[in-house]
Order: C-alpha cells, then sequence, then structure tokens
C-alpha cells in the first residue's frame, strides 16, 4: 500500500466523512447498503495495513451489478429520486475499494459534497440543515487531514470554524438578493414516500390508517384569533362516485367558477404544507386563495395547475358564511343522487320511509337514526363485505368517519336528497408560544355535503352526531387513548403530550421550525422582490443588474484587500514550533543558530565550541527528524514530539538562561 498520501489520520476522517454522509440517508437506503459499507471499509483496511490486495476489476464490476440488480429489486424502477440517490451512494462505497492516489480521495469527498446536497431533495427542516452543517464540518476535516497529516484536531476544528464564518456573510448576500430562478432541469420526484396525507378516494379504513401516523400535514398562522375547533374544517377535495365500495373524484372536473357570492367579514390566514407533492389546496370554504398558479374548481376545490413539489405557502381570505350553489344544475343533481344498483337493500328500505318527508327532516331522520343506536367511533373498525352500508349500520357499528360520511351520503341518495363526501382535515393542535395552529395527518377527516333548496351546499358531519369530542376537542382529545392512535410512529413526543414539559418543549421545537419555514425556506420570488424594493426603492432590471453585481463584488474586494493588505500567517507544523522553542532557549544563552543553518550543522558546531550542550542538542535534533523527516507512523510522530516537549523542559541551561532575563530586566 502507497502510503505517500494516505496516513492512518487521514484515512480515520475518510472513514467519517462517508459514515457522516451515508447515515442520514438510511431512512431511503436498502438494509444492505449498510452493510456493504462495513465489508469495503474493512476490506480496504487490510489493504491498507499491508494484508490484502486490491480487488480485480471483474470483481469490482461483478459488485456494481449485484448493487444495481439489488436497488432494482428494492425500489421496483430506476426513475425515482430514491432509487438513484441509492445508485450514487452504493458507487460512492464502492469507490473505497479502488482508492489508489490523491485524485481517488478527492474525487470521493467530492461525491460526499454533493450526497449532503441531495439531503434536501427530500426535506428542508432545521434538523435536516443542523445534520448537513455537521457533515460539511467533517467533510472539511477529512480534506485537512490529506494534506497535514499530523495536524491536531484542535487547529483542525479551528481552520474548519474560520472557514464556516468566512462564508456566512457571502451567504447571507446571495441568499438576500440573488434572484430566485426556477429548476434549469427537472428531477424525478420523490416516491411515494413523498406523497402523504389524504389521497383522491377513499375506502373504508382509508382515513383511520392516518390516525397512526404524527406527521405534520400543514402550518396556519391566523391574522386575528383562532376560531374555535368545531369552526375548523379544512376543506380539500369532493369525492362524487360511488361504485359500493370506494368513493372517488369525478374525472372531469367543472368549469372554473366565474363569480362568487363572498358574506361577511373575511377570515385571513397563511397556510404553509408541509414536503410532499401537493395536487390540491386546504382552506375552510368559502376560500380565496390568493396563489396564481392555483385555481378554483366548480366543486370549490382548489387546484394547482401543476402539482407543488416540496412545500407550499399561500394566502388565504376565508369567508364562512357564504353558501356554496345556491342552485343545482341538472348534471350535478344527476351526479349527486347516483348509486350502484343492487348494493346494500337493508338501508334502501330503511331510508325509502323518508321521501315523504322535506330534505331537511330526512337529514334530521338520518340524525335520530345514528343517535338511537349504539354507534361507536373507534380506529379499529371490522372489515366490511360487499354490502359495507348495511354490515356497517345494521351490523357492525364500528367505524371511523369514512364509515359515517359513506353511510350519511349514501342513506341521503337514496332519501332523494343530492349528496357528496369531502375530505379534508378537521381541527388542529394551538401553539399557544406562537399562536398558530398544527394541523397533524392524524387531523385527516371525511365529512357529508348535503344540498338542500335555498341553502346550497350544507356541512353535515355524522361524525359529531356519534363522537362530539371528535369534533370539539380534536383527535389528540377523543383518540388518545385508542391502542392505534399515533402508531406508525415508534419515537413521538406528541405520544408523550400528558407530560406538560414535554408537551412545552416540543411546541417550542415546532415554533423554531415554523420561523424557520417562513422565512428561510419559503424565501420565494415574491418575498425577495418585496424586501428589495423596501431597502432600494422602485426596481428595474438595470438596477437589479448593478445590485446583484455589488453584492458579488463587495465580498470579494473585502476579501482580497485582507489577502493583500496583511501578511499571511503562514503554517507552521508543531514539530518545527517545538524545535525552535529549544533552539531560542539555546540562544538565550548566547549561541544563537545561524540564519538558513541546518539543525545537524548547528548541532556539529555546537559540539564543538560547548561540549556541555552537545547530549541535549543532539536528542533535539534526533527527536526533531523523526518527527518531521521521517516517515513514521502517527504513534510515532506523537512519541517523537513528545520527546522534544520533554527535551525542552530539561535544558541544561535553563537555570543560567533565567539569571541572565533577570539581569536583562533590572539593566532596562
Amino acid at each position: 500500500m502507497n502510503d505517500s498520501f494516505l496516513t492512518r489520520h487521514s484515512l480515520f476522517w475518510l472513514f467519517a466523512a462517508q459514515v457522516v454522509v451515508i447515515v442520514p440517508r438510511l431512512d431511503i437506503l436498502p438494509v444492505w447498503t449498510a452493510l456493504t459499507w462495513l465489508v469495503a471499509a474493512f476490506w480496504y483496511w487490510r489493504i491498507y495495513r499491508g494484508d490484502w490486495h486490491f480487488p480485480p476489476r471483474a470483481v469490482t464490476w461483478g459488485l456494481s451489478i449485484i448493487a444495481i440488480i439489488g436497488i432494482a429489486f428494492e425500489y421496483r424502477t430506476a426513475l425515482a429520486l430514491e432509487a438513484q440517490v441509492a445508485l450514487l451512494i452504493t458507487a460512492f462505497i464502492l469507490k473505497l475499494l479502488e482508492l489508489k492516489s490523491v485524485r481517488d480521495h478527492w474525487l470521493l469527498l467530492m461525491l460526499s459534497y454533493f450526497i449532503v446536497g441531495c439531503g434536501f431533495v427530500f426535506s428542508t427542516s432545521i434538523s435536516t440543515v443542523a445534520v448537513a452543517l455537521l457533515q460539511l464540518a467533517v467533510l472539511l476535516l477529512a480534506q485537512q487531514s490529506l494534506f497535514r497529516p499530523h495536524m491536531a484536531l484542535k487547529p483542525m476544528l479551528w481552520n474548519t470554524t474560520k472557514l464556516f464564518a468566512q462564508s456566512i456573510p457571502l451567504m447571507l448576500i446571495l441568499f438576500v438578493v440573488f434572484p430566485r430562478f426556477g429548476p434549469l432541469w427537472t428531477v424525478p420526484l420523490p416516491g411515494e414516500g413523498a406523497r402523504t396525507g389524504i389521497s383522491d378516494s377513499m375506502s373504508p379504513g382509508d382515513i383511520s390508517k392516518l390516525s397512526r401516523s404524527s406527521e405534520l400535514a400543514f402550518r396556519v398562522s391566523f391574522d386575528s384569533d383562532i376560531p374555535s375547533q368545531s369552526s375548523l374544517y379544512w376543506r380539500g377535495l369532493v369525492l362524487d362516485n360511488f361504485d359500493g365500495r370506494k368513493w372517488s373524484r369525478e374525472k372531469f372536473d367543472r368549469p372554473p367558477l366565474q363569480q362568487q357570492e363572498l358574506r361577511g367579514a373575511p377570515l385571513r390566514y397563511e397556510v404553509i404544507l408541509e414536503h410532499g407533492v401537493h395536487s390540491w389546496l386546504l382552506a375552510i370554504p368559502l376560500a380565496v386563495v390568493e396563489r396564481g398558479d392555483a385555481i378554483l374548481d366548480g366543486r370549490y376545490q382548489w387546484l394547482p395547475k401543476t402539482p407543488i413539489v416540496g412545500r407550499a405557502r399561500y394566502q388565504v381570505s376565508s369567508y364562512p358564511g357564504s353558501r356554496l350553489d345556491r342552485s343545482l344544475g341538472q348534471y350535478m343533481r344527476f351526479k349527486n343522487l347516483q348509486l350502484p344498483t343492487n348494493y346494500n337493500p337493508q338501508t334502501r328500505a330503511v331510508v325509502e320511509q323518508w321521501r315523504v318527508l322535506s330534505p331537511q327532516d330526512r337529514v334530521a331522520a338520518a340524525k335520530r337514526f345514528f343517535a338511537e343506536r349504539p354507534f361507536v367511533y373507534t380506529l379499529e373498525p371490522p372489515k366490511l363485505g360487499r354490502d359495507s352500508i348495511d354490515e356497517f349500520l345494521f351490523g357492525t357499528q364500528r367505524g371511523f368517519c369514512e364509515h359515517y360520511a359513506s353511510s350519511l351520503v349514501f342513506m341521503m341518495r337514496a332519501a332523494g336528497v343530492p349528496a357528496r363526501v369531502v375530505l379534508g382535515y378537521q381541527g388542529g393542535e394551538r401553539n399557544a408560544s406562537g399562536s398558530y395552529l398544527l394541523v397533524h395527518q392524524s387531523d385527516a377527516h371525511a365529512w357529508a355535503e348535503v344540498w338542500l333548496d335555498g341553502q346550497g351546499w350544507v356541512r353535515v358531519d355524522p361524525t359529531g352526531w356519534v363522537a362530539p369530542a371528535r369534533i370539539e376537542l380534536g383527535a389528540d382529545a377523543a383518540l388518545s387513548g385508542q391502542a392505534g392512535y399515533l402508531a406508525d410512529d415508534l419515537i413521538s413526543l406528541r405520544k408523550l403530550s400528558g407530560f406538560t414539559f414535554i408537551s412545552q418543549l416540543r411546541l417550542l421545537m415546532d415554533r423554531a421550525e415554523y420561523q424557520w419555514v417562513k422565512w428561510i425556506v419559503n424565501y420565494d420570488r415574491d418575498r425577495q422582490w418585496n424586501i428589495l424594493q423596501k431597502l432600494f426603492g422602485n426596481i428595474d432590471s438595470q438596477r437589479l443588474a448593478f445590485i446583484i453585481l455589488l453584492a458579488l463584488a463587495v465580498p470579494m474586494i473585502i476579501v482580497g484587500l485582507l489577502t493583500l493588505g496583511w501578511p499571511r500567517k503562514v503554517f507552521v507544523p508543531e514539530a518545527v514550533r517545538a524545535y525552535e522553542r529549544c533552539v531560542r532557549q539555546l540562544a538565550e544563552s548566547g549561541y544563537k543558530r545561524g540564519k538558513g543553518e541546518a539543525p545537524k550543522d548547528f548541532a556539529r558546531r555546537v559540539s564543538i565550541e560547548q561540549p556541555q550542550y552537545e547530549q541535549w542538542l543532539s536528542d533535539v535534533t534526533e527527536a526533531f527528524y523523526c518527527a518531521y523527516y521521517q516517515p513514521v507512523s502517527d504513534a510515532e510522530y506523537q512519541a517523537a514530539l513528545g520527546n522534544l516537549r520533554n527535551l525542552r523542559r530539561v535544558f541544561p541551561g535553563r537555570s543560567v538562561g533565567a539569571v541572565t532575563r533577570r539581569l536583562r530586566r533590572k539593566l532596562s
């Protein structure tokens, strides 16, 4: 093994760099990836010690092909972003078995920086940034170890800190001023793991599965006081079609609404959706979303023109007192009365008797139906068969919100009242420290809308009839005692909300995360333009170009002046500094080393002129040559450096030198 560029010190930091780069990505990597790194690292360690040889090229090619096949089986596609990152990291690991030169070492370090950047595709939270800073620090230490193999950890950390400090001003200026361009190319969207939350269809059990997750769905910041829990219905999608088992969206959306009848004072707030792929926006109806790339369709769904990837921020003005669709067209009436034939005959027979009542009384009859029977609101309802509505209403009578909403809509349609299912979220958790609302995936909810003459679409939530605590107090209060609640998250601080200190700590941490998302992650083109206008007034293209050039030029000029105006501090190895301290001790006794005089020549001259220092200086010179010139291991280097420091303490002329210094101070 060639030791000319890689010492044990630099190999340690190279391994450390690989570990800190790979470990944060284990959540998307196959399990065997970590085992592959352990095998590759052990193999290279044996190569470094001279016990083994580099594997033949056929072996490395074979390992690469096996890794590609393994990734293909793991992800089932080569286009998913997770699969491509896994392939990059696998190549990064196997490259260790070809590490033979400085060029290979640099290639591994550059790949490490690229993998660190890939982490921000999956998450942009504060914790991700903290992990990235740790990764960058270790990578900078690994770079220094390549060129300064015997440098102690403390000066390496100091150099790393200075590099971070020097980059902060330029980073801040570029963040504030540099234009927010769109992507120059597209990358595959994150896989299904990023598509969390409600979907565009609903079967029994779909919403209850979300109650097992403590993930955050979105945050809401109100301009005024947060409304009551029972009024927080975050409307998402409308499901019109029912095939007897599953509710789904209409494939052909109605044309966008041109005019809306808005009533009452607006409720103003800002919504920040969490990282994911968003094909619809959530708001309290009737809503006006201030976002140019979103439209309001005929079912009062706010849909972006193209799916939004990552986080999404939008301002909303809601008018809860407004009516939805005071008049109903023939097609929409027909669509929202459709039911599959030969399904749920028992339910049809019961509601057929309600047709003699007015539509309002039919809704009241449904409410009495649920109130008179022992329905149970549970996260773990029994499985249902073909006639799922009949089995639920007259058999199990145990279900979650989707069971109640689906049953009510079926009953209303069978009774001749247009009805549909609405998916979204209900309620949220108040963060008193930040005066905003957190809505989690466990707050996902389904309810019904029925159309009544003179009132339009009216929200009717049968969950409130069966489990009013779910609507009035929220999901945590209604479901925290059930076994399946938040069961998918083994480590979740929400499970410990009964402990006041932990609950306050969690909300305080979320407040910091919210401020980070609001001011840093969502610093988009519009917000940047507003800040620049406040700072510089009206901005045209020429003034903007001048500001950008000035922002780039000022830091470079400052760095240039600092570089040219002051002499740079030359790095002096520790062994040289220790030797020079010994030489200065001898100089205080009157025997100075000549300019350019080699250490061995100086020792030879001193041995002739002052034999009493011969043995001491000979030992100093030998220890210095051992530490600085000879290719030694880290242990031998530290031993030689320790000898130099000890020899300085046992200098034969220490007492004479001390007397000389005291005389000089008195004479002066």
